[in-house]
């Protein structure tokens, strides 16, 4: 390929729309420099290249601070570094391309093409059976690696044939172990294709994708901009440079990880993956290939260097996002390198992201603070698919109501960026800019939730109330005030047609990091429930509870949602109570009292009725149902639906599955509450509430609520699964 068609081509992946047109919040996703320079500051790291991507455009790239601190030479965005284990996935693609073409498959045995891994034996006994090409690529082969100084100048050939006669540490498939399996697959590659490994990498990916610049040996040009490697110097809060092999000698080149390459070159070739193996007229595997490789193939293993992981072919795939991982979607998949770059790809967001530092003396680099920060940061900027949905107002031709749906980024009284969540006659707004919660959810006009006059107003730097659908941790009488979690800047970010996510700040308070998911659903509007002509509408809202302090966390769920005053309470009795009434009453001086009546309580047809507000404001239920229900005077009901385990512990003072509050003035507050959460550093943990409305009517003066039908039309119209 010439210079001139390669330049155009780096120029097209460069073009780079106005960042708000791709998603991100700008002012957020320029914090991304300040935030590395501080490890910059503290000697952790001598500088960084960060690199954010979607599948046909780079979003952003950051440099910060010195490539060589002695030289007083800056990080640039054509920075080299040693990429180290990230060779793995280029590796694995390239043997992938093999497996495509039929020229090789993942359950032939090694031995079939490299007779030096024939008649394997584990401590001299012989195994159950051969290690596959499968189990090569996903560390699970059990083989051990040689020492690297006795292989220093053997091929490649001589390299693997020396692996096949060390024979196994397990058996095949039965465990997963770090190793230099990928050194086997790159032999492979050789006795394939009948070309050196190198020279394969040249011509089937590094050309195709235009990556000028990844390679295992440098020219004089390149290693003039190669990034030292530093660890910690001798004295504390100081680097030192580690020597390094001339980079311009050529070596034996290493399949688990051997690569030198830029930021720019990584980024093209997670574009071709992310984009089903192809990057824009260039395909290097078909998308059925790429799917196969990323898929998980370990099963219930342990694996990788951070937990919630499995392995693809090649490829670490998160699985439960946790810890460093946590802000990630599902399915994420990349590789780090033992010098700290890192590569991920979040196939749901569709971006690529990418961090090269180079440092070694720093403990496990997938887990490392560097990385954590820069995921942080890159994805809190993100909101998502902006104005996804019909932002144009349309007709509902069987009611001549006007309708939209979709989910938006818009103002709302004083919100400058709240998410608008329509469907049908179903609406949700919430609040990012205090508190990370809903602010409105109503259907046919009619808002389920109270929502303090003082917040549609600008508060000129007064503290605001926290009012409408707000969401808490507890337990309530032993965490910490956390004005971070509870009234602080949180992240919108839209993730779908009508759906949303919350992301909190970390909490210095508790050491715990929020994130909530919210879901919109007008239940009139689904084919299942036109076929049972069901009515309402349906919020569902996950919390994800994240320990990202260095100690054990306990943590739990608790609703706090404000709804106007005036209402019904209805609480479902279920199994037996702890509470001789039913229920129990805070008292002054927090003197939780079992027993006692009030006149605006009763049992009555298996519930337990609040028909205003009782003696005390607080009360609490051990009650197993699952689910409560609040009757407004215009006709609504707003049922929330939680799962209660009646074999976990309830953290708060009385075992509470669930508690009411009546504050001064117009309003109730309705408090689901979760089991208590013991989580280790790093781990999470969710719980969700579904907020139903539907239609029910107040009952008149003299009369009584019709609970046998308020259950029945309840079970009906929530139990069933709403398709999506």
């Amino acid at each position: 390929m010439s210079r001139s068609l390669w330049v155009c081509s780096l120029v097209l992946l460069l073009v780079r729309p106005a960042v708000a047109q791709q998603g991100f919040h700008e002012a957020r996703l320029k914090l991304i420099e300040p935030v590395l320079q501080k490890f910059v500051d503290e000697q952790q790291i001598a500088g960084a290249v960060t690199l954010i991507a979607t599948p046909g455009n780079v979003v952003q790239i950051t440099t910060t601070g010195m490539a060589d601190i002695e030289a007083k030479r800056p990080m640039r965005e054509d920075t080299l570094f040693r990429i180290a284990s990230m060779t793995k996935l280029i590796t694995a693609t390239a043997l992938m391309q093999l497996v495509e073409q039929r020229k090789i498959a993942l359950d032939d045995p090694v031995e079939k093409y490299i007779p030096a891994f024939k008649d394997q034996k584990i401590h001299k006994k012989p195994i159950a059976r051969p290690i596959t090409v499968r189990d090569v690529m996903t560390h699970t082969a059990g083989v051990i690696s040689p020492d690297a100084k006795k292989t220093a100048d053997l091929t490649l050939e001589q390299i693997v044939n020396q692996m096949g006669e060390l024979g196994l540490e397990f058996e095949p498939g039965s465990k997963w172990k770090y190793s230099n399996g990928l050194t086997i697959a790159g032999r492979l590659i050789e006795v394939v294709s009948k070309e050196s490994y190198a020279d394969y990498l040249q011509r089937h990916i590094f050309e195709p994708l235009d990556m000028p610049d990844t390679t295992f040996t440098l020219t004089k040009e390149q290693a003039a901009r190669l990034a030292v490697t530093y660890k910690p110097g001798k004295e504390p809060g100081t680097l030192e440079a580690v020597e390094i092999p001339d980079p311009t000698v050529p070596r034996t080149p290493g399949p688990s990880g051997g690569l030198f390459s830029t930021a720019r070159d990584q980024a093209r070739f997670y574009q071709a993956i992310l984009d089903g193996g192809k990057l824009g007229d260039v395909r290097i595997l078909k998308a059925d290939t790429v799917q196969t490789m990323l898929m998980p193939q370990t099963g219930e293993l342990v694996t990788g260097f951070t937990p919630g992981n499995q392995w693809g072919l090649g490829w670490c795939v998160v699985q439960r996002p946790q810890g460093v991982t946590r802000l990630l979607s599902p399915g994420t998949y990349g590789h780090g390198g033992a010098w700290g770059t890192q590569g991920w790809i979040d196939p749901q967001r569709k971006l690529i992201f990418v961090l090269m530092i180079q440092r070694q003396g720093f403990g496990n680099s997938d887990g490392s603070d560097v990385r954590d920060a820069f995921t942080e940061v890159a994805l809190t900027a993100y909101q998502g698919m902006l104005g996804l949905g019909d932002a144009a107002t349309k007709v509902d031709s069987a009611t001549g109501r006007p309708e939209r749906s979709g989910a938006f980024v818009s103002a709302y009284h004083d919100e400058k960026h709240a998410v608008e969540i329509y469907h049908g006659e179903a609406k949700a707004v919430l609040s990012a800019q205090a508190g990370g919660r809903p602010l409105e959810f109503s259907f046919h006009d009619k808002n389920a939730l109270w929502l303090d006059p003082a917040e549609k107003e600008p508060i000129n730097g007064k503290p605001r109330s926290i009012s409408a659908g707000r969401f808490d941790i507890g337990p309530e009488l032993v965490t910490p005030p956390h004005p971070t979690l509870w009234s602080g800047e949180w992240t919108p970010e839209i993730t779908g047609p009508r759906m949303a996510r919350l992301t909190s700040q970390r909490d210095p308070a508790t050491g715990i990091q929020l994130v909530r998911n919210f879901y919109l659903e007008d239940v009139s509007k689904t084919s299942i429930a036109r076929r049972g002509e069901k009515h309402g509408a349906m919020l569902r809202c996950e919390q994800i509870m994240m320990n990202t302090s260095n100690e054990l966390r306990e943590v739990c769920h608790w609703g706090r949602s404000f709804s106007p005053g005036g209402g019904i309470c209805l609480i479902p009795l279920a199994g037996r109570s702890r509470f001789p009434g039913q229920y129990a009453m805070y008292e002054d001086s927090a003197i939780i009292n079992v027993r006692n009546t009030d006149e605006q309580i009763r049992v009555r047809d298996g519930f337990l009725e609040i028909l205003a507000p009782p003696r005390k404001p607080k009360l609490g239920f051990d009650s197993p149902a699952g689910w409560m229900a609040y009757l407004m005077p215009d006709d609504t009901l707003f049922v929330k639906r939680y799962a209660v385990d009646p074999n976990r512990v309830y953290g708060e003072a009385a075992g509470l599955t669930l508690s009411v509050w009546y504050p001064a003035g117009e309003r109730i507050e309705l408090e689901p509450i979760g089991p208590l959460e013991r989580l280790q550093p790093g781990q999470v943990a969710s719980f969700a509430e579904e907020w139903w409305l539907l239609n029910f009517p107040f009952p008149k003066k003299e009369e009584q609520v019709d609970l046998k039908r308020l259950r029945e039309v309840v079970e009906y119209e929530t139990v069933a699964k709403i398709e999506k």
